[in-house]
């Protein structure tokens, strides 16, 4: 049903509702004035109460008839310490039909984002709420009439059930239950349990939370979309509703009492009937579910285990989600995957030495085995497809002559220290894989913020790495070696005398050698005459490039594409290495790995 004109509409702030009943009658005025009336059938006596929850104040009007003459009836009902105010009855002479006019005002500010300004949308929730009475064939006909528009709800009910109407028995040990089980044929995606007490509803559950595919629509015969509504009746609900009709009072006990029911043990054998009575809608809606994700695991085949070691938590996942949010769901899967084989691995190690025969302790763990390969050929994957990212971001980079600090940022953050980012957020395996491996490492800070160089100096090495022996080393051993890497922007050709890399990388490990050195505990060590310092700059290899090299007395590398030499001064051996040299060396050390995984 589609309505025009209700675009952008202003806030509701009052409620007219009007009826022909029997009206304000002194047995049902008495009422309204007696908290916790049960004088309505199926009333908890409070309802007028909230009201003034979320209005200003109620008016009322009602014109009825009693002990044979007419009388009309005023009086407001307010917040106040009465409660009733401007009260007044009086007889009239009238041939007219009774009424009775509500005047609900002033619609409180934090009740307002919840009310429906759509006629549309008000005539579905009164469709939801008073359900019940639109299966009866007594239901009274029910008009919205809205900036000249008319909505017969009765008609908008036959409408979105089409008559698809099918009530089911369930008995749930003494207590026993009505289901109205409805196929909506609305536009929105609408499959709940709505839990009904004296013919109105009063909670609902989603019908997801046990069956994930019903997070989308079913199909008929006819190939129509429609949702599934259920509406529960029982004696239990009636008399296990609160008084304010919010909430049903649920057992919550483990024990299972003869008259007592749980909401989840009900929505539970709900679900149940519910998988029976649409099972071939609702396995179709399953295998669509599951294809998408399959489809995006493909895509993704670092995830591929998945499909084999957590496919009921992969169908779990709702089709409707985006490629983004989608990948979040598997990789929490995976995540909990990954959690699963360490805590396998760590039982089993536990064991291990109480294990007599090998053989057998193998056979019994084959798939833990598999399962550790899996889940680590998915990380190295990862890791793989990284790195091609990685050198094919590096390649646009040179290509388009990109500066200094884009390149350096890509091997390593500007301005950071080791301690400061994680092992995956930097690249310097592209110029040495074991650079990978640090004690210390400082971009792009000036010496006298480099922790191991105690210096006022404010030169600032592109990055310095202060390496550890790899094994059995300890605080009290000195440094292993140091790194130096001076970058510069690809094809600069405009260096001045005081410029050249070649006297930077110099200068750089002279202040290195002459500062008062110590370790972060303010321990004085001595690496200076010992300490072997590996060099790299990194550039392109310009005419003035080339010069600097040749003045200095630096051999070419046999390859043709830097220069080395060796400073015995300062024990330095120093690399020029020229961006494709990088790109072409990291592109043929992960050679096998890319083939392995068609990245080439």
């Amino acid at each position: 049903l589609e309505l025009d004109g209700q675009e952008n509409l202003p806030d509701i702030v009052d409620f007219i509702i009007k009826d022909n009943g029997i009206g304000f009658n002194e047995a049902n005025y008495e009422s309204f004035n007696y908290a916790h009336s049960t004088y309505k059938k199926g009333g908890k006596g409070i309802g007028r109460f909230t009201w003034l929850r979320a209005f200003q104040r109620a008016e009322i009007e009602s014109r009825f008839r009693e002990n044979g003459h007419w009388a009309l009836r005023k009086f407001n009902f307010e917040p106040t310490k009465k409660g009733i105010e401007k009260h007044t009855k009086e007889q009239v002479n009238t041939t007219q039909e009774r009424y009775t006019i509500v005047k609900l005002k002033g619609l409180k500010e934090d009740y307002r984002k919840w009310c429906n300004s759509k006629s549309e949308d008000i005539a579905l929730k009164i469709i939801e709420h008073t359900f019940i009475y639109f299966l009866n064939e007594d239901c009274p006909r029910i008009l919205i009439n809205d900036m000249g528009k008319q909505i017969v709800v009765n008609d908008l009910f036959q409408l979105f059930t089409n008559g698809q109407v099918t009530s089911r028995p369930l008995k749930i040990r003494k207590n026993e239950f009505k289901l109205s089980i409805v196929k909506l044929y609305s536009s929105k995606v609408d499959n709940k349990i709505h839990y009904c007490a004296n013919n109105r509803e009063v909670l609902i559950d989603k019908l997801s939370t046990d069956i994930p595919e019903l997070d989308n629509f079913l199909k008929d015969k006819e190939g129509n979309n429609f949702s599934i509504a259920v509406y529960v009746e029982g004696d239990f609900l009636d008399e296990n509703v609160n008084e304010e009709r919010t909430t049903i009072v649920f057992s919550k006990g483990e024990v299972e009492f003869p008259d007592q029911t749980s909401q989840e043990e009900l929505r539970k054998a709900i679900t149940e009937l519910l998988l029976t009575e649409f099972e071939d809608q609702i396995v179709q809606l399953s295998e669509t579910r599951f294809n998408k994700v399959k489809e995006f695991v493909s895509n993704h085949p670092r995830y591929k285990q998945l499909l084999k070691y957590k496919p009921e938590k992969l169908r779990k996942i709702p089709s409707t989600l985006s490629e983004e949010k989608m990948e979040l769901e598997v990789f929490k899967i995976q995540q909990e995957l990954e959690l699963d084989v360490k805590k396998e691995t760590k039982s089993v190690l536990k064991f291990i030495e109480s294990e007599q025969d090998m053989e057998d302790f193998d056979e019994k763990h084959k798939e833990l085995y598999a399962k550790i390969i899996e889940v680590g050929n998915a990380k190295l994957s990862e890791y793989v497809i990284h790195r091609k990212l990685v050198l094919d971001l590096f390649d646009k980079l040179l290509k388009r002559k990109a500066p200094e600090k884009a390149v350096h940022s890509l091997i390593f953050p500007l301005q950071t220290l080791s301690d400061e980012i994680g092992f995956e957020d930097h690249n310097l395996w592209m110029l040495d894989e074991k650079l990978s491996y640090h004690k210390y490492l400082a971009s792009d800070k000036s010496f006298k913020k480099i922790e191991p160089v105690n210096s006022d100096s404010k030169d600032r090495p592109d990055i310095i790495i202060f390496n550890k022996p790899f094994a059995f080393s300890n605080d009290d051993k000195p440094y292993e070696s140091i790194v130096l890497i001076e970058f510069k922007r690809p094809m600069r050709d405009d260096y001045t005398e005081q410029e050249n890399p070649i006297y930077q990388i110099n200068k750089y490990a002279r202040e290195i050698i002459e500062g008062e050195v110590k370790d972060k505990y303010e321990r004085e060590f001595d690496y200076r005459k010992n300490t072997p310092i590996y060099a790299y700059i990194v550039c392109d290899l310009t005419k003035k490039l080339k010069a600097f090299a040749s003045d200095a007395g630096y051999k070419q590398l046999p390859s043709g594409d830097g220069y080395f030499s060796f400073n015995d001064n300062y024990n330095m051996y120093i690399e020029i290495m020229s961006f494709d040299k990088i790109l072409k060396d990291s592109k043929e050390r992960n050679r096998v790995l890319f083939e392995k995984l068609n990245l080439t």
